[in-house]
């Protein structure tokens, strides 16, 4: 893990208006159980110690994480597993291509691209269940590819589970993302593809829109404030809280996962997509 300069020596103050970056490293561990630390896509945080790290690939990593003073303190590896089936295999790789992640209760609930589905696994990666999602959700067909499918999931106080396909689905309005849950269903303005949605304390969601070109071309993030509890109609207003360009000297890399780790601090991480032309940046920052 070392420190990496995330924010221009001049960060435009518009850009970032609603957050304060605290604190960026670039995480690189050594493989544990077979497993390569690669390939991140969401985080989770279980409220206590342990901050577990997705992988595409069908792995989840526990770190040992401690903040102290508004900073990383300690970030450490210290298991990893495989996700497997209710019947203890491990998923196929046409089964595995997991992508959002949330902690509940001591489980963790994934969301997966290519066949869709929302499911809730054990500590050890035993898949419990599925949760039931919207018939326009379980086909491929409805989506914009099938690398475009569930890439993010959360769990509300209010309105329980929370998905949203990565880009708007085919037969949709391309300019809005839409929000899916039994309780509630609403859309927002879109600006590129939603990649993470975390809670907030006063019940918003906060969501992570990323444009990602390799070789750091039109490399774009969005943090936006979606306050669904209050939204009422067929769009919600939204609050762009940070609008971070790769041009403006933000070193940006394919973010792809958020998890809330304080009342109103946050943890930001890339996917380094297996590339070594690419790094896994994680950041800390909170929301103002």
């Amino acid at each position: 893990m070392q420190e990496i300069v995330f924010a221009p020596k001049s960060p435009t103050l518009g850009d970032i208006r609603g957050i304060s970056i605290l604190d960026s490293r670039v995480l690189t561990f050594e493989g544990i159980d077979g497993l390569d630390f690669t390939g991140i896509s969401d985080l989770a945080f279980d409220g206590k110690s342990s901050l577990y790290a997705l992988s595409d690939q069908g792995h989840v990593f526990e770190l040992y994480f401690v903040l102290a003073n508004k900073r990383i303190e300690t970030l450490s590896l210290r298991n990893a597993f495989r996700l497997k089936d209710k019947k203890a295999q491990v998923l196929s790789k046409s089964k595995r291509d997991a992508e959002g992640m949330d902690f509940l209760d001591g489980h963790l609930v994934i969301s997966f691209e290519r066949k869709p589905k929302v499911s809730m696994f054990d500590l050890n990666g035993v898949k419990l269940k599925n949760f039931e999602i919207p018939s326009v959700l379980r086909d491929i067909n409805n989506y914009q590819g099938k690398n475009s499918a569930l890439e993010s999931v959360v769990m509300h106080p209010e309105f329980g589970m929370i998905t949203a396909p990565q880009r708007p689905l085919k037969h949709g309005d391309e300019n809005k993302h839409t929000l899916f849950s039994h309780k509630k269903r609403c859309s927002f303005k879109a600006d590129a593809d939603i990649t993470a949605i975390e809670t907030m304390s006063d019940g918003s969601l906060l969501v992570l829109e990323r444009e990602f070109r390799l070789f750091g071309l039109g490399r774009t993030i969005w943090l936006k404030k979606v306050p669904i509890v209050e939204c009422e109609g067929t769009l919600c207003p939204v609050e762009i809280l940070a609008r971070l360009n790769s041009s403006d000297g933000w070193t940006l890399d394919n973010f792809e996962g958020l998890t809330r780790v304080g009342k109103k601090s946050y943890l930001m991480i890339s996917d380094d997509n297996g590339s070594f032309l690419q790094k896994c940046i994680l950041v800390l920052f909170e929301v103002e």
